[in-house]
């Protein structure tokens, strides 16, 4: 769109608006909203307290006249939350084409150069094999930049998940340890480990090196869950990830925990699935057993390194 051919719009009551409260009221138009007619099935590993449907953006805001599409154009990116789940999605919404587990790649080169450096937010469901193994190839790598980066760990999507709560696998993970952790090798790491150890150590090939490489990054989010039963073995993982850092790899800054720590409990399906699983859907019943979830959501925010504790 030619920006020298544009009408000021100096009638319009909205354009004459101060450009922060404009630009407030534009972001909540354009922030996405639940779908209320494509509710997600509470009987499948996607559901969870804050995601229950189908997201949906009103664009009609970005077609009243050039001015407030110059304003806006790159709300949609920055305003929204971008998710992805590696592995037990809600595929039955996506195209057949979209379903691989590294969805990311496709989104993010679609975008222009403009879209790109407006991303804010990305939340990846992701399972602990993938983690581990498969993001921290060249292939797999997040290619996105972004100022906040949330990490769900879903009951399922724990290596040990089906392990009895008194078996001796147990839930183990490290940012800087290659390929599965056991909950004994974790432990076995220094709890407040300096910078120096980490970096010797968080390097290509780790998934806590992966994060690292990601431009922008301002805000690292965790968030772990686990059933009720195992909430003793999710405690030792958080007491490890407090001392957990994350050098970024291009800038003089480290993520550091925050000191902000959040617990809650929801109750569902206990035998959660995945869309493949059904070739013809039947109504979600009432009387199917369920699960006490335990969830802890922990942030690391970007510091110097200069001011880094050790």
């Amino acid at each position: 769109m030619e920006a020298t051919v544009q009408n000021d719009q100096r009638q319009s009551l909205l354009c004459s608006l101060p450009t922060e409260i404009r630009i407030q009221i534009f972001t909540l138009v354009l922030t996405a909203d639940h779908d209320l007619s494509r509710p997600y099935r509470a009987d499948r590993k996607y559901y969870r307290p804050q995601y229950q449907y189908h997201q949906k953006i009103d664009f009609s805001l970005l077609f009243t006249c050039k001015q407030i599409y110059g304003d806006t154009r790159l709300l949609p990116i920055s305003a929204n939350e971008h998710v992805f789940w590696l592995f037990n999605g809600p595929w039955k919404q996506f195209n057949q084409n979209n379903r691989n587990t590294a969805r990311w790649d496709s989104w993010y080169f679609s975008l222009n150069e403009a879209q790109k450096p407006a991303i804010q937010k990305v939340h990846i469901f992701n399972q602990q094999y993938y983690l581990e193994n498969l993001i921290t190839t060249d292939a797999r790598r997040f290619p996105f930049k972004t100022h906040s980066l949330h990490l769900t760990f879903r009951h399922s999507d724990w290596w040990s998940w089906e392990s009895p709560p008194a078996s001796s696998d147990r839930l183990g993970i490290c940012p800087w340890r290659r390929h599965r952790t056991s909950c004994q090798a974790m432990l076995a790491e220094p709890i407040q480990p300096d910078l120096a150890y980490i970096k010797e150590r968080m390097v290509e090939g780790t998934w806590g090196g992966s994060i690292c490489q990601i431009l922008n990054l301002r805000k690292l989010v965790l968030e772990f869950e686990t059933d009720e039963r195992k909430k003793s073995q999710l405690e030792a993982v958080v007491e490890r990830a407090k001392g957990w850092k994350f050098p970024l790899a291009w800038e003089d800054l480290v993520l550091e925990w925050s000191g902000q720590l959040d617990v809650s409990r929801w109750e569902g399906v206990r035998d959660l699935k995945d869309d493949y699983h059904f070739l013809k859907e039947q109504p979600v019943r009432d009387d199917l057993p369920k699960r006490q979830y335990y969830v802890v959501t922990m942030v690391w925010q970007a510091k110097p390194v200069s001011n880094s504790v050790d």
